[in-house]
């Protein structure tokens, strides 16, 4: 009989598993690895957990188990909060920063192989890596449960639990909500996967970008080929459009569209990512002039909500943090609790009514090779590792093909060329 964590009596969605778990094998890639049921569960999980923690009470959950982190990138929030959420559950953990440089990854050791050999020293592995579909590559070739911290470009499943996670303990819901997304949303993987997220969850999009920080069409064409979410799409953050775009403009000397911020529930600004930036590429400076001043949010909704994932640089006003509608440092307390739902769910250690055990369809990736068709996009794992052939699976559109890794679109090979092979 499942026990009640939290000593209410209730009857209790998210509870023990009795033994040492189920030991299944679920690994957490993109948003779209969870069902809508399932993130709903990950956030049950993460009240409960947050219950716990305030009770003071300590935990044992994952005693025995090991959390593997193995970074390729810097990290403050993601790494830590992980860690830290092992730590809570009563678990151990092994880190490594900055594989890059200080594993056998700067000996030329491949992803897959470093996978194989860390497999062995934990029961779980959190991964951050630079390349475009990294994280789908350990997911395949790993026997145990691999969670994405963020690849490349690509997706951060993680942080958009957190980032709905927030909106739902802040705003009450998530369906309905009116979301502007603002910064670089070309190389910001955060919102990559939160434009699923709230899309999935009958969420309204506006999205802000200068040229050449747009989404990127594939992600614009997925939402609305898949998610039928039509988003609508400026340019400057300084430019104010009511209506068609042919209303007239008029200039804030605030730098935010005025006539839309009034709109918004949520603002959810992001960083220009130079990291990923191409040499020579782009007007990164005057991308990150554009920010969001406590004397501009005067002008929005009493009850708007501002998140950031953070780091900021200057997009977002010091003085906004005085603001109480300033979210994002709440935002990032919420990540303990989230990650110790997810870590106790993927480990077995817990079950949820929500929660699918074993290993879901769409993470075994049916995926096919294309004779003379390699993915068009040049930060994508499967040009840059060498046992990385690259692979695709059918896209929405008709004859259309998919990236299984970084899930970029590529034209269909032209007729009388292509063969397609296991």
């Amino acid at each position: 009989m499942a026990e009640d964590l939290l000593g209410t009596g209730r009857e209790v969605f998210f509870c023990r598993r009795p033994g040492r778990g189920v030991g299944v094998r679920r690994s957490l890639v993109s948003i779209n690895d969870l069902t809508n049921e399932e993130v709903e569960a990950v956030f049950v999980g993460a009240d409960e957990m947050a219950s716990l923690l305030r009770r003071g009470g300590p935990l044992d959950l994952c005693r025995g188990k090991i959390l593997c982190t193995l970074f390729y990138e810097p990290s403050t929030r993601t790494r830590l909060s992980f860690e830290s959420a092992m730590h809570r559950l009563g678990g151990a953990v092994l880190s490594t920063e900055n594989a890059r440089v200080s594993s056998s990854a700067a000996k030329g050791e491949t992803i897959r192989d470093s996978v194989r050999v860390v497999q062995h020293y934990a029961d779980l592995l959190v991964m951050r890596h630079y390349l475009d579909g990294s994280t789908r590559v350990a997911a395949e070739c790993a026997r145990i449960p691999v969670i994405s911290g963020g690849d490349g470009t690509h997706e951060h499943p993680t942080q958009t639990l957190c980032d709905l996670y927030t909106m739902r303990k802040e705003k009450g819901k998530v369906q309905g909500l009116h979301v502007a997304l603002c910064g670089d949303l070309r190389y910001g993987r955060t919102v990559h996967s939160l434009a699923y997220g709230l899309a999935r969850f009958g969420a309204r999009i506006t999205c802000v970008a200068p040229p050449g920080f747009q989404l990127p069409a594939h992600v614009r064409e997925r939402l609305l080929r898949e998610y039928g979410c039509r988003i609508r799409e400026f340019s400057r953050l300084d430019e104010a459009i009511a209506g068609e775009a042919s209303a007239p403009r008029r200039r804030s000397g605030d730098g935010l569209y005025q006539d839309l911020i009034e709109q918004f529930d949520v603002l959810y600004l992001t960083r220009v990512q130079k990291e990923r930036l191409p040499r020579g590429e782009g007007p990164a400076l005057a991308a990150e002039s554009f920010r969001l001043s406590r004397a501009l949010l005067r002008k929005a909704q009493e009850d708007a909500l501002v998140l950031h994932p953070l780091p900021r640089v200057n997009e977002l006003d010091y003085d906004v943090d005085e603001d109480k509608r300033a979210g994002y440092f709440r935002q990032a307390s919420y990540g303990v609790a989230v990650r110790m739902a997810l870590t106790a769910l993927f480990l077995g250690v817990v079950r949820s009514g929500g929660f699918a055990p074993g290993p879901r369809p769409r993470l075994s990736v049916r995926s096919v090779r294309v004779r003379g068709v390699r993915c068009i996009n040049d930060r994508c794992v499967s040009l840059s590792e060498p046992d990385v052939r690259p692979r695709f699976v059918p896209a929405a559109e008709a004859g259309g093909l998919r990236c299984a890794y970084c899930e970029v679109e590529v034209r269909p090979p032209t007729r009388g060329r292509g063969e397609l092979f296991r």
